[in-house]
């Protein structure tokens, strides 16, 4: 039960995030509307993590790759990617994309860690996936995903999802050896300094703007950093030490639901019965390969101990 709770509020943050950053790219460029609130990141997490040298010894070097491939492979796309992806597609492209990152979640904790695709796991999935239909059905019905004048925009929104689902599930074979508030820093390091370089490489003069920046852009910025980038990673990285990532992965279809929240609270939007049906639909199916296959597992745990008593 902790964990699901840790899921549904890991979602909630993350939701923010693009809101906050399509307020940013008003006045900052992409490069830079992702370093920044990284950077933030870093430094609040950088006196919880405790960080050595250990990683740069010899003995060590199978976990400083782990840490080079995350902020590689999966930090640095996930974040700048969906940046710029925005930018160049409809948002409608976007929402529809995003809902392959707990298929590719799942299918990268398979490849790397092993774990198993189970009947529970697929029907929930299947609940999961019939509930955000409903919730996006007017995004999945103003999509354009294979008109050419939005397929850059597209491609770089998958590349986004499949760094999201690297980081969500290979970030599990660095947590074996460090703890979560080093995993996270040595891999926001990572990705900001190959931030830096892309910046430097590509646009020096967005330094300038950010003494000249709007507060609701340096607020959104710092909302990022401190909830989508710095709380929610902490959490969800506990989370995966005490469940299987696949488990953890299946709870992204929440977005929509505190997406669709955020509006109505913050937008004022109504509230139709299909979209609360679709909402407890995926409330259901997280609360499926959480709390009631946990619970069957234990069920199972204790006949067995109870056969050989």
């Amino acid at each position: 039960m902790l964990a699901f709770a840790a899921l549904i509020a890991v979602n909630a943050m993350w939701a923010f995030q693009f809101a906050g950053a399509r307020i940013a790219t008003r006045e900052l460029g992409a490069v830079l509307v992702t370093l920044v609130p990284l950077a933030i990141a870093t430094l609040l997490v950088l006196p919880f993590a405790g960080l050595s040298r250990d990683l740069f010894r010899a003995g060590n070097r199978r976990i400083l790759i782990d840490v080079l491939l995350l902020g590689t492979l999966g930090v640095l796309p996930a974040q700048l990617c969906v940046v710029l992806g925005v930018e160049r597609t409809l948002a409608s492209n976007a929402s529809v994309l995003s809902l392959t990152v707990p298929v590719l979640t799942a299918f990268s904790a398979s490849l790397f860690l092993k774990e198993r695709l189970t009947r529970l796991r697929l029907l929930s999935f299947a609940i999961a996936i019939f509930g955000v239909c409903m919730i996006s059905s007017r995004d999945i019905h103003d999509a354009h995903l294979f008109r050419l004048e939005y397929l850059a925009g597209n491609l770089l929104i998958l590349m986004s999802c499949a760094g999201s689902a690297f980081n969500n599930s290979y970030s599990r074979r660095a947590l074996s050896h460090l703890s979560p508030p080093q995993v996270l820093v040595w891999t926001f390091i990572v990705a900001d300094l190959e931030l830096l370089l892309i910046d430097v490489a590509v646009d020096r003069s967005g330094w300038r703007q950010l003494g000249h920046l709007a507060p609701t852009v340096w607020w959104s910025l710092i909302l990022i950093a401190v909830f989508s980038l710095g709380l929610s990673m902490l959490l969800y990285f506990s989370v995966i030490q005490a469940v299987e990532v696949m488990k953890a992965a299946l709870s992204v279809y929440l977005l929509p639901v505190f997406g669709v929240l955020f509006s109505a609270v913050l937008l004022r939007e109504t509230l139709t019965i299909t979209l609360v049906a679709g909402g407890l639909l995926i409330f259901v199916s997280c609360f499926l390969v959480t709390v009631y296959e946990e619970r069957q597992r234990m069920r199972g745990v204790e006949r067995n101990v109870g056969l050989c008593n």
